[in-house]
């Protein structure tokens, strides 16, 4: 099932590859990542795929301590065809 995500993260490049690293671990497949730096934080809009419930993944990323917020912001449904 494809989810989209916001994710404001702290501005430092560690940041960001420390929270794609929790998406791969969890199980995720990034499908689509857009960032934008807005004054001393990136605000991350991303889409990601995987057959496990989605709050193993918003869970975790919003532990780590550059992650400032997780947003759910819809999910899409696959049907095979």
């Amino acid at each position: 099932m494809k989810h989209q995500l916001k994710v404001e993260v702290k501005n430092q490049s560690v940041a960001v590859e420390r929270f794609l690293r929790v998406v791969r671990h969890r199980g995720f497949s990034l499908l689509q990542l857009q960032l934008e730096v807005v004054d001393d934080k990136y605000f991350v809009n991303m889409t990601v795929d995987s057959d496990r419930p989605i709050h193993l993944l918003t869970l975790q990323l919003a532990k780590l301590i550059d992650v400032h917020q997780v947003e759910l912001a819809e999910q899409h449904h696959q049907q095979a065809i």
